[in-house]
């Protein structure tokens, strides 16, 4: 077993099972559409540390991510898969932008909401600027890798998709 540490919250994870999939058994906030497809971003987090008992970057990654946020430890939790026993510490980039609003929104004692908004701004146009500069080639590397059915129609089962989003809520409330 390896301790997988998601969002603050530890709990285990099994050699060759995919970070996705232990957030999903564990109830912890991961974003997700395409069930492990690689195509809709929702699971992107940082690996803060233990990088080296996961699987190298897929393809899909590389499609997806620019190099220098690979480099910087960000990766799609439905392609990192656990290859050793040892801790890996990720933040969700769903729980990211959580607490962000959350700072926003409920602002400490101190803290002024304008100020707040700044990081959100920068953390959506760093994404909305990756995305850009990788397209288009990184939809064709997709759709030559997933077909164009699984890329338009992502979710493979809405019931499955249902009852991770109810187990999230649960955990989170």
């Amino acid at each position: 077993m390896a301790t997988i540490i998601i969002n603050d919250e530890t709990v285990e994870g099994k050699v060759g099972e995919r970070l996705l999939n232990v957030a999903r058994r564990h109830g912890a906030h991961i974003g997700f559409i395409c069930d492990n497809a690689g195509t809709c971003q929702g699971c992107r987090c940082q690996v803060m540390s233990g990088a080296e008992h996961l699987s190298p970057p897929s393809e899909a990654e590389r499609a997806w991510l620019p190099a220098e946020r690979l480099a910087a430890g960000q990766r799609l939790a439905c392609q990192a898969i656990i290859r050793g026993h040892g801790e890996v510490r990720v933040l969700s980039r769903a729980e990211e932008l959580r607490r962000i609003v959350q700072g926003v929104l409920r602002p400490g004692q101190g803290e002024r909401r304008l100020t707040n908004l700044s990081p959100l701004l920068a953390t959506l146009g760093q994404q909305a600027g990756d995305q850009l500069a990788l397209f288009p080639q990184n939809v064709f590397r997709t759709l030559r890798r997933v077909g164009l059915r699984r890329f338009a129609f992502p979710i493979l089962d809405g019931k499955r998709l249902s009852r991770d989003v109810a187990r999230v809520r649960e955990h989170h409330h």
